[in-house]
């Protein structure tokens, strides 16, 4: 299958690690950065005849593709899906899906119409920490989820000026705190009811509109309750970019992600703490182009995508208001 990169701002990395097991070969990439587009020349992945563009209608317009990546902007990615699903080219593109709810529908409907295949960069449901734990949970270990709990604190470094303004960055709890409710819901394997947001910056007015906190409260579909802690505090000398945990506690025991999802401890009534061994864990990019070949299901199916980002969009405009938000 032929490739083709629109944007180079998020997790396209996990594309170009996943091009040699899924039998692909990039051929194109757009980027409005022309010096971030020269370097991608000098790419392992990048044959003698990539060829580059600044706009990505003239890409489509005379490439010949079968799939596009997509990790530009938040504001102009529902453009860009839709723009690829009336070519009839499947997508991998980043979280969110779009910047608003209005610009979702427009995706369903463009990506339904065109019956392409359509996923999303969440990217840590295939770290193998939190496989771990929705085996688990799944298998019964602790038994009734009663709460559940993640956080996600990233190093702030030198922030791209389109995060620093709020016409085209999503805001915090879309852009990492998608990572985070995904792992709840999908660990979990419990819904959202309903959820109340609190976003700001408080310590870095430098990075202008974007928030350097948050803070979100749920209510679970079984009368549980979840929490997400998000912040861009961590310091510069902390050993890794993020400081990610996930803790799930049920009726029967409680299963932990920890150490930056190196380990995965369990306790439960009949068992005292455990380290449990990390499974194996597939690529992202490998297993969508397995799924639109037919080969295997895809892990990061369009309807998961289409919630959690129907979700994080509510939460954000509720916490902009003021209020809470019906899920």
């Amino acid at each position: 299958m032929r490739v083709g990169l629109i944007g180079l701002k998020g997790h396209y990395g996990t594309v170009l690690e996943g091009l040699a097991e899924a039998g692909c070969e990039l051929v194109a990439v757009c980027d409005d950065d022309e010096g971030v587009l020269a370097s991608a020349r000098g790419w392992p992945q990048a044959g003698a005849h990539l060829r580059t563009y600044t706009d990505f209608r003239e890409m489509l317009d005379h490439e010949t593709l079968d799939v596009v990546a997509e990790s530009g902007t938040d504001d102009r990615r529902a453009e860009v899906i839709c723009a690829c699903a009336e070519r009839g080219l499947h997508v991998l593109a980043e979280k969110p899906l779009a910047y608003d709810l209005e610009q979702l529908g427009r995706v369903r409907e463009a990506v339904a119409a065109s019956g392409v295949h359509l996923s999303m960069l969440l990217t840590m449901r295939f770290e193998p920490a939190y496989r771990l734990v929705r085996e688990q949970v799944a298998a019964g270990a602790i038994g009734e989820v009663c709460q559940a709990a993640m956080q996600k604190s990233y190093r702030l470094g030198n922030r791209p000026a389109w995060q620093r303004n709020r016409a085209t960055f999503s805001g915090i709890i879309p852009f990492i705190g998608i990572h985070g409710l995904d792992l709840i819901r999908w660990t979990s394997g419990r819904e959202f009811a309903r959820a109340a947001g609190f976003a700001a910056n408080v310590g870095h007015p430098e990075m202008g509109g974007m928030e350097d906190s948050a803070c979100v409260a749920l209510e679970l579909d079984n009368g549980g309750t979840a929490g997400l802690r998000l912040d861009y505090c961590r310091p510069a000398a902390a050993p890794t970019h993020g400081d990610d945990r996930l803790r799930l506690a049920g009726n029967k025991g409680v299963i932990e992600s920890v150490a930056c999802g190196a380990e995965v401890a369990l306790i439960t009534a009949d068992e005292g703490p455990r380290v449990l061994e990390l499974p194996e864990a597939p690529g992202q990019f490998a297993n969508f182009v397995a799924a639109i070949r037919g080969d295997q299901a895809c892990e990061v199916p369009a309807e998961d995508c289409y919630r959690i980002t129907e979700v994080v969009l509510k939460i954000r405009d509720a916490a902009r208001r003021g209020e809470m938000a019906v899920l």
